[in-house]
């Protein structure tokens, strides 16, 4: 049993690390075989470590303090380079971000330990809880920034402080390696390296947030630009053609009341009803919503895709019409994208309810999908490959339900897409 406990003081370093290299690992994009590799990098890791410490005092003899640390940073790199698809400024990063977090549990276990003794339990629920916290902040924080969206610059900060903080701790367990004695100096320093350990992932952790929704904001403002610049025109497309589609309906009639025979007659009819696809009138009482819903209608109806619409949009006029636009335009370009994928044609469906009751407008878009829907903060997950480039269309019906004081609900449930606006009616 004591050699069990002996071998554990041995790799338990070893150990910490390692688990919080796998907290980065499990929540960034992997490698193939990925599981092999890991446990091959766990495997020498424990292995370099066992053989270090096991010979500590020649190998430091030989290395230093700052080799012996230094082998240990190597074996986060070297783990987290193996396993993940980063690049080496990317693993260098989260490599620095796990070896904090480790170094901040290590520090509150030897506070706890130094002030009541090593008592095992707390340790076990220290470590516990924070590599909870820190798996739980990886994947709600850092892991949403994408590759493509990572500085150079982010890497100054963190490694300067982390530098720091390892120079000052590799000074201090030099003089005091062999050192027993109880000494609330050393307590103080585990104080001050634990806070600046929290300063490193805190300042990180804001900073990237921040980026990251920057770069969500900088997105929908992309998207609303791509469709306030489709709604001019498109109006003008579609008004071009209604006025054209008008006169000619006219010339087709006097075409009709001349001398008449079977063939002109069949002709005739033929062309009135394509015609009369476009000289429709769509009146919603908003003039963006007309312009979409003959827009859409008309594509739906050359993609087998019924779209159904009831809508009552008059009391829309406190939006503006390119918010209207945006709101309408992404719900519709959603539901079409979803239907399109379905082969059953009398699953190809799109419905759509414009009402107004007690002040309140409402918007509701149902349709039938294929396939299985994720769902992260109650927004679902685009299905496209390039996921910087997409998922901004439902992200900026919420942006601007909010804008006007509204809500925005989605849910999915027996193959059925739904989604509800629910809007306070301003006067204008």
């Amino acid at each position: 049993m004591n050699t069990m406990f002996e071998i554990w003081d041995l790799i338990s370093y070893a150990v910490q690390l390692i688990l919080s290299g796998t907290i980065v690992i499990i929540f960034s994009p992997r490698k193939k075989y990925w599981g092999l590799r890991y446990a091959v990098s766990a495997a020498l890791f424990i292995l370099v470590s066992l053989f270090m410490n096991h010979f500590s005092r020649n190998i430091m003899e030989v290395i230093g303090f700052v080799g012996y640390w230094s082998l240990y940073i190597a074996g986060v790199l070297f783990q987290i380079f193996l396993c993940t698809e980063y690049n080496m400024r990317q693993v260098l990063y989260y490599s620095i971000v796990a070896l904090a977090v480790q170094h901040v549990a290590f520090d509150i276990c030897e506070i706890f330990d130094a002030i009541f003794g090593r008592i095992q339990v707390i340790d076990i629920v220290v470590y516990i809880l924070i590599y909870g916290i820190f798996a739980f902040v990886i994947k709600r924080i850092f892991a949403k920034m994408e590759a493509k969206s990572f500085k150079q610059t982010d890497l100054v900060p963190i490694i300067t402080i982390m530098m720091i903080v390892l120079f000052v701790s590799v000074m201090y367990k030099g003089n005091t390696f062999y050192d027993v004695e109880f000494s609330w100096n050393y307590v103080y320093y585990r104080i001050v390296d634990a806070l600046c350990c929290v300063y490193i992932l805190w300042t990180q952790g804001t900073r990237r947030l921040s980026e990251y929704y920057a770069s969500e904001l900088e997105g929908i403002n992309k998207a609303f630009m791509i469709q306030k610049e489709q709604f001019k025109i498109k109006q003008e497309t579609i008004d071009s053609i209604n006025r054209k589609c008008h006169d000619l309906k006219h010339q087709i009639e006097a075409i009709h009341h001349m001398e008449k025979d079977s063939d002109r007659e069949a002709f005739y009819k033929e062309l009135k009803k394509d015609i009369m696809i476009y000289d429709v009138a769509i009146d919603t009482g908003n003039e963006a919503l007309n312009v979409l819903m003959m827009d859409k209608g008309l594509y739906c109806c050359e993609h087998d895709i019924q779209l159904s619409c009831m809508a009552d949009a008059g009391s829309l006029s406190f939006m503006k019409l390119e918010d209207v636009y945006a709101i309408f335009g992404n719900a519709l370009d959603n539901a079409i994208t979803a239907v399109e994928k379905i082969s059953d044609k009398e699953k190809r469906v799109i419905n759509l309810k414009v009402l107004n009751q007690n002040n309140m407008f409402m918007l509701q878009l149902q349709n039938y999908y294929n396939g299985v829907l994720s769902f992260e903060d109650g927004m679902p997950l685009t299905t496209k490959t390039d996921k910087t480039q997409h998922g901004f269309g439902v992200k900026s019906i919420r942006y601007l339900a909010e804008k006007y004081g509204g809500t925005m609900t989605v849910n999915a449930k027996d193959g059925i897409f739904t989604l509800q606006i629910l809007l306070p009616i301003m006067e204008q």
